[in-house]
């Protein structure tokens, strides 16, 4: 297990998971988010590749709707 922050909240996460593998982990079953790890942005296309690693801090922002 690895400590990390998601959304400003510290998390323990099974080590070696993707991003892919930690929305499904969290929970998330609607897609269309935008993730952040570090401040920086990562593409959809680069989900299955970037890993988790420990001590990151992850921001999973959902779509919001308004008019």
């Amino acid at each position: 297990m690895i400590t990390v922050s998601i959304n400003g909240e510290r998390k323990e996460i099974k080590e070696g998971l993707n991003i892919k593998e930690l929305i499904k982990a969290l929970g998330y079953t609607t897609s269309g988010f935008a993730i952040a790890i570090n401040t920086t942005f990562v593409p959809i296309a680069k989900y299955l590749e970037t890993i988790i690693k420990a001590g990151d801090e992850i921001d999973i922002l959902a779509p919001v709707q308004g008019g």
